[in-house]
């Protein structure tokens, strides 16, 4: 019995398979999973560019509405394989 190497099946088939692995690396690149739940990475951000994006003049701020509440429990994930990085969902809070 004979396999073809996918070289020899044809450069058509190489490229879609090239391409297929392409937009899957891209969608990995995009989200975080944790506990069996998907974080778009661009609907959550660390602290301190929660406080770049919002114009919050320091992270103690945003530290201190977490804390309180102000910023809801739901939208922070503390992720402890990134040396316990707090994500914060991307949205405006007001105190």
């Amino acid at each position: 019995m004979q396999t073809k190497t996918i070289t020899e099946s044809g450069p058509d088939q190489l490229e879609e398979l090239l391409q297929a692995a392409r937009e899957t690396l891209e969608k990995a690149q995009n989200y975080l999973s944790k506990d069996g739940k998907i974080y778009e990475l661009h609907d959550w951000i660390t602290v301190a560019e929660y406080c770049r994006r919002f114009n919050i003049p320091n992270t103690q701020t945003v530290s201190n509405w977490i804390k309180r509440g102000i910023i809801p429990a739901e939208d922070t994930v503390i992720i402890e394989e990134l040396n316990n990085t707090r994500l914060i969902k991307a949205i405006p809070y007001q105190e």
